[in-house]
């Protein structure tokens, strides 16, 4: 993997900022360029260690991957205090993808989203090893109680969680199922079949070594 990745993407950035936001933004205008080169390197370092079966040969011709780049880079212009660049990237994300994921969130190194659209990453602690697919919601409840998510957690399809959950290494959560506020212990599968939900304790198989390197 090269920088080539990165081909034209000012200038795409620059014609989508506009389009969709109203604002011409030249990215390596916003701190000297380091934002927008701090964002790639982490980037790089992410689909580094992921194990997928089509690396993109320019990011702007992978949307999966082009949201994924879009967190990075909205979080480095939040840790940065230009803030609001990181609320145009943010929205732009949502336009785009229709993927929530609010720039004051402290995700991890190490994701991988699956056509994520429509999925929300609120408020919670994530841990390195995170797999979305879509229409997944993660955020807290009335009470302003929210999740936490360990390593090597796989959420699939309009799963939920919600509120003081907790969930273990190496768990999946599948399509439908729900988890409000529970505790779901390490290795353990949840899937919902004919309204009924299963959970499997003790899996022999390794998220992190399904998704990542």
């Amino acid at each position: 993997m090269t920088a080539d990745i990165f081909a034209d993407l000012e200038q795409a950035f620059a014609r989508q900022s506009l389009f969709l936001c109203g604002r011409e933004v030249r990215l390596k205008e916003w701190g000297g360029g380091r934002i927008l080169n701090n964002a790639c390197d982490r980037y790089l370092y992410c689909l580094s260690r992921k194990n997928i079966k089509h690396y993109p040969s320019n990011i702007l011709m992978n949307s999966d991957e082009y949201t994924s780049f879009l967190v990075f880079l909205a979080s480095e212009a939040y840790s940065s205090q230009y803030i609001e660049l990181a609320e145009l990237v943010y929205v732009l994300n949502r336009k785009l993808h229709s993927f929530e994921c609010f720039y004051t969130r402290e995700i991890p190194d190490l994701f991988h989203l699956v056509h994520p659209l429509g999925s929300v990453l609120g408020q919670a602690t994530f841990g390195n090893y995170l797999v979305v697919y879509q229409g997944v919601s993660i955020g807290g409840d009335m009470k302003l109680r929210y999740p936490s998510l360990g390593e090597g957690v796989a959420l699939f399809a309009n799963s939920t969680v919600l509120g003081k959950a907790v969930i273990g290494f190496n768990c999946a959560i599948g399509a439908g199922v729900q988890v409000y506020g529970d505790t779901i212990p390490d290795c353990s599968s949840l899937s919902l079949r004919e309204g009924t939900l299963k959970i499997t304790s003790n899996v022999s198989w390794s998220v992190k070594d399904r998704f990542f390197k």
